[in-house]
Formats: C-alpha cells, sequence, structure tokens
C-alpha cells in the first residue's frame, strides 16, 4: 500500500498561521486587564465577523464575476497598476489592527 501526502498550498495554511500568532498575541494582551473574559467573547464575535464576512463576500464576488462576465467587476485599478496589490495589502493590516485596538479599548472598559 502506497500512502500519500497531500500538503495544503502556502496560500491556504499562511492565513491560519497569521491568525494564530495575532490570536497569540492578542490573548497575552488581553491577560492583564480587568475582564479578560470579556476580550475572549469580543475577538471571538471578530473573528467570527471576519469569517462570515469573508465568506458572503467570495459569494457576492462569485455572483458578481458570472453575472456580468468580468474577472473583476468591482476592480477599481487596472491590472496594470503595480502598487494595487501592495495598497490592498496596508489596507486589509490597516483594518485589521484598528479592529484590534478597538477591541483592547472595549475590553477594558468596565461595566
Amino acid at each position: 500500500m502506497i500512502i500519500t501526502h497531500r500538503i495544503l498550498p502556502m496560500s491556504a495554511t499562511f492565513a491560519v498561521v497569521i491568525g494564530a500568532v495575532i490570536s497569540y498575541w492578542y490573548d497575552r494582551r488581553t491577560r492583564s486587564l480587568a475582564n479578560p473574559e470579556r476580550a475572549e467573547r469580543l475577538g471571538t464575535l471578530v473573528a467570527s465577523g471576519l469569517i462570515v464576512g469573508e465568506s458572503l463576500w467570495g459569494v457576492i464576488n462569485a455572483g458578481l464575476i458570472v453575472g456580468l462576465s468580468n474577472d473583476a467587476p468591482i476592480g477599481l485599478v487596472s491590472d496594470a497598476f503595480v502598487l494595487g496589490p501592495w495598497l490592498g495589502v496596508l489596507g486589509f493590516v490597516g483594518v485589521i489592527i484598528w479592529l484590534y485596538r478597538w477591541m483592547l479599548r472595549r475590553s477594558a472598559a468596565v461595566r
């Protein structure tokens, strides 16, 4: 019997590794808060929202691609714009940083 190992591509596993690192950092930051349980719940809610939002966006984007017969139906710049991918990554990282700062501030607020 020959067993072959299937390995997921880096594009599928990289987000998991980054998410684990961010989760570790967030958990360490929230331990010193007055209510770490609240911080954990808020972190879970935001992470779940990001996962669901990404999934919904994938379905909407697929519908637009099929419906409009266009590979980039809401593309703001042409494929020739070299900085486009980097600006997208910077925008995404900026939103993630803003969300985590917001969560830490909300979690530190004692109610």
